[in-house]
């Protein structure tokens, strides 16, 4: 592509986004929201899979010993429990550890668990962790036989109800952001639609000259990816600022159990996406009204 038509299709249609100004200014709406719905469902899922993951490697069984089980007995268990296939480790908790660890949690008010170091209610407890979780449900039925062990407690329910809600806020998200880049499409192919309407005089002339469909269809193609970046600037300086913004009472929330990623660990993905996303609706929509209403 010369030089003189690269700047001729540059002028006409920056020329044309601002005489149709009211109609491009609607596309470019519809396409910001498009994206901060793309953005939030990339966002939502990138964070889901790495809280999941942690999740996976922090996930733990705990086991409570049996009140007046022998010391000798009780360090027995560890070798027991490491012998359970898919077992990858197991750490012992004293109950004098467990004690402590819950005035840690308290705060100010563990005054309310002085006295209890004398006469400790809790149990020892070994926490055990495993090679995957779907060998939870086994190796859980395995330890609940071994002697002197009381209880056997795991909280897998509680993520698998995490992770399937998640899924299916995601596809509602999917499909919201699907719904929304039609409109976008629609609203687009609209506007270059108009104009072409507009300059039909001009474009019967130029075809009349010789021009090609390629040469006449370019000014609305740049129209038509200028709506797309225009959107996608807004709409990632709106997700950027919101999710830093979320981020950070995020992480004060949840403290230091599991993490989000940060907003310099996302920012090169998502001004790829955004751009990517925002460029393929504006040359959608228009190379949609150029096929459908062209007459050249």
């Amino acid at each position: 592509m010369k030089v003189r038509a690269l700047k001729y299709f540059l002028e006409e249609g920056f020329r044309s986004f601002w005489v149709n100004r009211l109609m491009s200014a609607a596309s470019s709406i519809i396409v910001t929201a498009c994206l901060l719905i793309f953005g939030i469902y990339i966002l939502f899922s990138m964070n889901i899979n790495y809280i999941a993951n942690q999740l996976k490697s922090q996930f733990e069984i705990q086991v409570f010993v049996k009140e007046g089980t022998p010391v000798a007995r009780t360090k027995e268990i560890a070798l027991d429990i490491k012998k359970i296939e898919n077992v990858k480790d197991a750490v012992f908790f004293s109950k004098q550890e467990a004690l402590l660890d819950y005035k840690a949690k308290l705060g100010d008010s563990a005054t309310m668990l002085d006295g209890l170091e004398t006469d400790n209610p809790l149990r020892d407890s070994y926490k055990v962790t495993v090679n995957n979780l779907e060998s939870v449900q086994n190796v859980t039925s395995e330890m609940a036989k071994i002697q002197g062990i009381a209880v056997v407690k795991n909280n897998k329910d509680t993520i698998n109800k995490i992770v399937r809600a998640t899924s299916i806020i995601e596809n509602i998200s999917l499909w919201v952001m699907i719904l929304l880049g039609i409109t976008a499409v629609f609203i687009i192919s609209n506007t270059i639609k108009i104009t072409v309407f507009a300059r039909r005089r001009d474009i019967n002339i130029m075809k009349y000259l010789g021009a090609t469909n390629w040469f006449i269809s370019w000014p609305f193609m740049i129209e038509g990816m200028l709506i797309g970046v225009i959107g996608a600037v807004v709409s990632l300086i709106i997700a950027t600022q919101g999710y830093n913004y979320f981020v950070n009472i995020v992480s004060e929330f949840i403290g230091g159990s599991v993490k989000m990623y940060t907003l310099y660990e996302v920012i090169s993905q998502l001004v790829l996406y955004f751009f990517g996303v925002g460029l393929m609706l504006g040359a959608l929509g228009s190379g949609i009204s150029l096929r459908r209403h062209l007459h050249v």
